[in-house]
């Protein structure tokens, strides 16, 4: 795993925990403050769980719970994307925008999944003149990224379970971290099912190695910085 500031991913051992980085810092918090602050919390409250999670399971073996665990896991990595879209994200708000948040951070770590129109809403914008309470037309370029985001996010975390349709893995013959795979229905030969695979262990490391190059653009970025700081104002300051 990479190196840390503020924690040891291969140990699990935290060199400084967020609390004590947030007492040792003097206020009014400078955006540089505000940026650190914000690294160990992910490193050591999301990323450093999941890499403890992640190893838990890879070095046990059935019938111990952590054979279980991929569901824990996944919880825990996938609110990585929407985090990262508050950013990301120009037409981020304080709500309302948690769908297209979600698929704009799902493509800057995945970018083969960006939309080749450029929108990341769940739905093209209403023609002029269209009726009221009428819903503009799904959006086909982020198709793919609805399905993992509503079959896995908000499976898990609002029914405490996958939906249907997700197959989740870690088939060391697959290279991808999410894959659409297109196979007979088993009820009806005659007919195909999709599949959307996820392998939450390289899910995992992707997140982990993506993190420093994100915050690095931001830190680069006057607007990217801009509105990383209105993200964290309007939500991390407690």
């Amino acid at each position: 795993m990479r190196f840390s500031k503020y924690i040891d991913f291969d140990t699990g051992v935290v060199k400084t925990s967020p609390m004590d980085l947030k007492k040792s810092l003097k206020k009014p918090w400078s955006d540089g403050d505000k940026l650190d602050l914000f690294e160990c919390r992910v490193d050591v409250w999301t990323l450093g769980v999941a890499v403890a999670m992640l190893r838990q399971i890879e070095d046990n073996k059935p019938p111990s719970v952590w054979s279980h665990a991929a569901y824990g896991l996944l919880t825990v990595s996938f609110t990585y994307f929407e985090m990262i879209g508050k950013t990301l994200n120009t037409s981020s708000a304080a709500s309302g925008t948690a769908s297209e948040d979600f698929n704009v951070g799902f493509c800057d770590v995945y970018p083969k999944f960006k939309p080749a129109n450029g929108k990341y809403k769940d739905r093209l914008d209403l023609l002029r003149g269209s009726p009221p309470g009428t819903k503009g037309a799904p959006n086909p370029d982020i198709r793919e990224v609805i399905q993992y985001r509503d079959r896995t996010r908000n499976g898990l975390y609002h029914l405490g379970y996958t939906k249907s349709g997700l197959w989740i893995h870690n088939d060391s013959g697959v290279t991808e971290d999410f894959e659409k795979r297109t196979e007979p229905d088993r009820a009806n030969p005659a007919l195909t099912v999709d599949k959307y695979c996820v392998n939450p262990h390289r899910l995992t490391r992707t997140i982990v190695d993506h993190f420093p190059r994100f915050l690095a653009r931001v830190s680069a970025d006057p607007a990217l910085k801009t509105k990383f700081v209105q993200f964290f104002d309007q939500f991390l300051t407690a």
